[in-house]
């Protein structure tokens, strides 16, 4: 019989695909080097299996999606440019 880790839903944890910066990138529509480098900049988050080898999930792309999106209306209320109307 083959050893399979994970074989069975434990309580509340679920195993997600790990994906390479090419994988990744081409489902996303980036370059490998974009994602390497988002993956440096500490901006997207990775599993770390050796030094050389980091991999990716969908769930981690799409935190850094929310983090990353911008609304129109929030850049402008940050910066302090908002006026209000009466």
């Amino acid at each position: 019989m083959r050893f399979r880790p994970f074989a069975g839903k434990e309580k509340g944890l679920s195993q997600e695909k790990l994906l390479s910066p090419k994988e990744l990138g081409a489902l996303v529509g980036l370059s490998t080097a974009q994602i390497r480098a988002l993956m440096n900049d500490g901006r997207l988050e990775f599993v770390e299996i050796t030094p050389k080898t980091r991999l990716l999930t969908m769930t981690g792309w799409e935190r850094f999606q929310k983090r990353a999106t911008k609304l129109r209306g929030d850049e402008r209320e940050r910066d302090g440019s908002v006026s209000s109307v009466n």
